[in-house]
């Protein structure tokens, strides 16, 4: 009896165990994507910044202005969703692509996904 008492004690912890480095997987495979969702409204912000430091007529540099605020609102959206985030639901990170990962399920994320692959159709 101690025996088997013995094996589902390990048994239980091996899931544990397992369980926890999975999370902690899921969230560094987060961390990536969510560092890349960030990164692309930062070059737009950097882009945009140094064509308005060369000079532009008045049209393109309110363009530039409404870009730079749509890219900073972007990043407010993607930093205030990971804050309310209090739970980890993983998902795909490519649609069809298991060698890409996990990640957090976050609605900003799934709007902006990539269409499935055609080998997935």
């Amino acid at each position: 009896m101690s025996s088997e008492n013995d094996n589902s004690e390990l048994s239980r912890r091996l899931e544990l165990a397992e369980t926890r480095v999975e999370r902690g997987k899921v969230v560094m495979e987060s961390l990536a994507g969510f560092c890349h969702a960030l990164g692309q409204p930062a070059t737009v912000l950097m882009s945009s910044i140094e064509l308005l430091r060369m000079g532009c007529d008045e049209e393109t540099r309110k363009e530039f202005l409404d870009m730079c605020y749509d890219a900073v609102m972007e990043i407010r959206s993607l930093l205030a969703q990971m804050k309310e985030k209090h739970e980890y639901i993983k998902e795909a990170y490519l649609a069809g692509n298991e060698m890409a990962g996990d990640m957090i399920s976050l609605q900003e994320w799934r709007d902006k996904s990539p269409p499935k692959p055609s080998w997935n159709a």
